[in-house]
């Protein structure tokens, strides 16, 4: 059995995004996983990154919001993000998230300038779509490129193992049959977990 964090960030819960959520999250809890789901847009997560929080992290000081998302972080075994790809990345709150939530002293440290990871043990997930058919992305190199901005410079960054990355192309175009294979693609990787 694995602690899992979802972290969902679609401003729509009416959403393919929140579909794709709901599915995974179930399939999960059916095998018996416990699950947190973290809507950043329910909880109006404030993403802007302060001079304060900036020159007080070094000191292991950090806003109460950071803190709780934090300990979430460190009581789940696998991160999976959730999320449509704007403007050939994560949504600005999401990447807002993260530079404030992986903060330093919590997700890494640095030794001189070789980085410390503090998140060692723990694996991630992403899934994502797109507006772009998949086949676009892949022969232009874009899943890769998001591919390594996401999976080096961060998860592996702080020690997390990415393990799997999702990409749902065409989404806004997609059939009905098109989006049942989707939705089949997560419900068989929640089973795998």
């Amino acid at each position: 059995m694995m602690n899992h964090l979802l972290l969902y960030c679609h401003l729509s819960n009416h959403s393919f995004n929140h579909a794709l959520l709901e599915v995974y999250s179930k399939e999960l809890e059916k095998k018996g996983h416990p699950v947190i789901v973290r809507n950043l847009y329910d909880l109006a997560f404030d993403s802007v990154l302060t001079e304060w929080e900036y020159e007080n992290s070094l000191e292991g000081q950090y806003e109460v919001d950071v803190l709780n998302e934090q300990k979430h972080i460190a009581w789940c075994d696998c991160i999976t993000l959730i999320y449509p790809v704007w403007w050939g990345g994560m949504p600005a709150l999401l990447k807002g998230y993260i530079d404030r939530v992986f903060s330093y002293g919590f997700a890494y440290e640095l030794d001189g300038e070789d980085p410390i990871p503090r998140l060692k043990g723990k694996t991630a997930i992403t899934i994502c779509t797109t507006g772009t058919p998949s086949e676009i992305y892949e022969e232009n190199g874009m899943h890769d490129a998001m591919n390594v901005a996401r999976n080096l410079s961060i998860f592996e960054f702080c020690g997390i193992q990415p393990i799997q990355s999702l990409y749902f192309g065409n989404v806004i175009l997609a059939g009905d049959e098109k989006r049942r294979s989707m939705l089949e693609e997560v419900r068989y990787l929640a089973q795998t977990q």
